[in-house]
């Protein structure tokens, strides 16, 4: 549906860490395949193995025994996007079958960087060998058209996926099974680079139309900061960054400003209420629902209402 596909190509715009998740079978994989078929753009899965611990298991090493390097699929295609002018998608599939904080982090600490500092080492070369044109004294380079799709699933099976990746990423629920959309949209493929994609982007960020006003930056942070207040749930600046990339280009989708606020109000901050059970949160959630009501009018926070409807439900 179309609040999705706007939240998952401003979420684009406002992270390179995608997550997806949901039930098994709810076209959480389906999404990047389409996105890269409708705009000929390149995507890989890697299936994420349940053994993975550390960066190895993600960009393979160096064996002394051997003295050959194992080459694994992922830095294949990490390696290759750089040859590329095409938005690249690596899917992590089923990633939180092992703990992404422990072969991700590198990836979560580099992201946060300039794109010229996106380098983590791969090895130590010996002096004097020759190495790949693109890996640099053994750092491998995470191209300016990459983005990390990861899709998990909710079930007792996998591992829960902490604030620190959450605190990174755009999420996207995927809460049903996949229903066909009627339209007359004319679907042939639209070719763009991700060097155009980029373009796009910050034409929309420059759109004052588009962008938080100060009003609007003024309501959402009073409704932060109650949020704060009543469950000490603080966030740095990192969300606000995002939440300011994110809302122009969701509004150039064709979105609202407060469809696209309510998004990221409940995936990004009310998500840190789950494991709450304390007796007061009943009556400091139906407050919330009141002050919501009062600022942006009844029923149009319709994400964040849902959230905090699924914790009353639990709590009673």
């Amino acid at each position: 549906e179309l609040p999705v596909l706007r939240s998952f190509i401003a979420g684009l715009a406002a992270s390179r860490l995608i997550i997806l998740q949901g039930l098994s079978g709810t076209g959480k994989s389906l999404m990047p395949r389409m996105f890269s078929r409708f705009t000929c753009s390149n995507v890989f899965f890697s299936p994420v193995q349940s053994t993975w611990r550390d960066k190895t298991d993600v960009l393979g090493f160096y064996s002394e025994f051997t003295k050959t390097f194992k080459i694994t699929d992922f830095l294949s295609d990490l390696y290759s996007a750089s040859y590329s002018e095409k938005t690249t998608m690596i899917v992590l599939d089923e990633m939180n079958l092992s703990r992404i904080e422990y072969y991700f982090a590198d990836f979560l600490s580099i992201l946060e960087y300039p794109k010229e500092e996106w380098k983590i080492k791969v090895y130590d070369p010996e002096l004097g060998q020759k190495l790949p044109e693109k890996l640099t004294d053994g750092y491998v380079q995470i191209p300016a058209n990459t983005w990390f799709i990861g899709t998990a699933n909710t079930d007792d099976s996998t591992f829960t996926i902490t604030d620190k990746v959450y605190d990174r990423a755009i999420t996207l629920d995927f809460r049903e099974r996949v229903n066909k959309i009627s339209s007359n949209y004319i679907s042939d493929p639209l070719p763009i680079s991700s060097e155009r994609l980029q373009e796009l982007f910050d034409e929309a960020k420059a759109n004052e139309n588009y962008c938080l006003s100060d009003l609007d930056t003024d309501r959402f942070l009073n409704i932060c900061d109650f949020i704060r207040d009543a469950f000490d749930i603080r966030f740095g600046n990192r969300i606000m960054v995002q939440i300011n990339q994110f809302v122009p280009v969701y509004v150039a989708l064709g979105g609202t400003k407060e469809a696209a606020l309510d998004f990221m109000l409940a995936s990004k901050v009310l998500r840190k209420l789950e494991g709450m059970f304390e007796d007061y949160v009943k009556d400091e959630l139906l407050k919330l629902t009141k002050m919501l009501n009062s600022t942006y009018g009844k029923g149009v926070m319709v994400e964040t209402e849902r959230v905090i409807a699924k914790i009353l439900r639990r709590l009673v």
